[in-house]
């Protein structure tokens, strides 16, 4: 079926719109409304829904069979990551050099901060922030957002909408279709509280060897 990008697609219980302004605006009012929306990153498909709203966290962990305390990675630019985590000066200097990019890092969680739904009992808060679709959606939506891969627990990671669609059905809320995805798996992360820095999740796409080298060349580990 063709889809005219300023169109809401209706499938059966399914609610699908063409990635660009107006579907991000559309995703924007959905996740303020405390409601799951899926989206294409760089690489893979993610659900993403407000990092406040514990209700809607609660949902996000639900359909993808996660366990109730599970961390959920957060979005932010890193201008707010200080309101919520503690940062010394070696963080802040690798934290701007990867923010934006496809890496997510470990930064050290404050005492009782409003993500705590998200983050559950970690004592970190997994910080991502990419130019991609992600990026559009949190500017749009003025809030910060907690996303995991299109997946339920055990399961690949969808590459496509439709694969999305085969998890969650409508239990989703509203999805964006960007196309097949352009990688196979999830960001990398990194934490950047030690030192040298630790890798806790690797990925093809951005290789652990290729972020030391990084940090290497600004005199950093």
């Amino acid at each position: 079926m063709e889809k005219n990008k300023s169109l809401i697609v209706t499938y059966p219980d399914v609610q699908i719109m063409q990635a660009g302004p107006e579907a991000y605006q559309k995703a924007a009012q959905v996740i303020r409304d405390g409601k799951i929306v899926v989206m294409p990153t760089l690489t893979i498909y993610v659900v993403v829904c407000d990092a406040f709203n514990a209700s809607a966290l609660r949902r996000l962990r639900a359909i993808r069979h996660s366990p109730a305390d599970k961390p959920i990675t957060i979005v932010m630019d890193k201008s707010k990551i200080p309101e919520y985590a503690t940062i010394d000066e070696r963080q802040q200097q690798i934290i701007d050099i990867f923010s934006p990019s496809p890496v997510s890092m470990y930064v050290q969680k404050k005492a009782k901060t409003p993500l705590d739904a998200a983050t559950g009992s970690s004592e970190a808060i997994v910080v991502y922030f990419q130019d991609s679709p992600i990026r559009d959606l949190y500017e749009c939506c003025g809030t910060i957002l907690a996303i995991s891969s299109s997946n339920t627990k055990g399961r690949f990671a969808a590459k496509t909408i439709e694969e999305s669609i085969a998890y969650f059905g409508a239990d989703v809320d509203l999805y964006i279709d960007g196309g097949p995805a352009q990688g196979d798996n999830a960001s990398p992360h990194i934490d950047i509280r030690t030192c040298p820095v630790e890798s806790r999740r690797e990925a093809t796409h951005f290789p652990f060897e290729k972020i030391k080298r990084i940090l290497n060349e600004h005199g950093l580990e």
